[in-house]
């Protein structure tokens, strides 16, 4: 056999072993992409850590990962679970969210599953900036149901919603801009009350609430936001 014959054939099962390895690796690509997940991809980074298909595949994983480090913090709905989501993903879609929910939280020094909670008859809540009895429902009467539109009091109601508290004005303009892009049908109705206050660290905040409201017209707003995962503390609002 000749010199030359033997590098055409060597040359061809070089080409052929290339294309082999090409149909392998769109194939498990494929497969990842069906699969959809962490593992499925980190398995493809393995398997071929040069292909060009490697970088598409730890994009992936990072919007995975903060996706299910998301849903945890959601599940867990602390203060503590979002600050450990910031630390993991600081500079991702969810963080401005997270930072928010941590600041819901200051307005009352509980997570917002807790200040949903009754509080017993007759005893006042000893949390740092926790709101006045008044805005606890009574432990005998069950949470009103969400309505789609809120309906201002006709005599100008002295409750309102407090949507959360922000370390500055801009902050919670930006936040009812956002609430009434999501809950408009809900929010109609009401007009936004921004209040200078201080947390109970001594920082200054600004509270957004909704208002005007009755008292039933409160309860159930809130209770239609927090079906949504919309943190929200029903409060009484001072005469004017």
């Amino acid at each position: 056999m000749s010199l030359a014959r033997v590098g055409v054939i060597l040359m061809s099962l070089a080409l052929l072993a290339s294309a082999s390895g090409c149909s392998h690796e769109q194939r498990d690509w494929r497969s990842a992409q069906a699969a959809n997940t962490i593992e499925a991809y980190e398995g493809f980074i393995s398997a071929h850590p040069k292909s060009a298909r490697a970088a598409d595949a730890q994009a992936q994983i990072a919007q995975l990962t903060e996706a299910r480090d998301w849903q945890r913090a959601s599940t867990i709905d602390t203060a503590d679970a979002y600050r450990q989501f910031l630390v993991q993903h600081p500079q991702t879609k969810s963080a401005q969210e997270a930072r928010i929910r941590i600041e819901n939280f200051g307005m009352s020094g509980t997570s917002a599953a807790a200040a949903a909670a009754p509080a017993a008859p007759g005893a006042a809540s000893s949390a740092p900036g926790a709101l006045p009895p008044a805005a606890v429902a009574p432990p005998s009467k069950p949470a009103a149901a969400p309505v789609p539109a809120v309906a201002p009091s006709a005599g100008g109601g002295q409750f309102s919603v407090q949507l959360g508290a922000f370390s500055t004005q801009a902050k919670a303009q930006r936040q009812w801009q956002r609430l009434n892009a999501r809950f408009g049908a809900r929010l109609h109705g009401t007009e936004p009350d921004i209040e200078p206050a201080k947390s109970a660290n001594g920082r200054h905040i600004y509270r957004l609430r909704a208002k005007p409201l009755t008292e039933a017209q409160a309860r159930a707003l809130c209770a239609a936001l927090r079906k949504h995962g919309q943190p929200c503390v029903v409060a009484g609002s001072s005469p004017e």
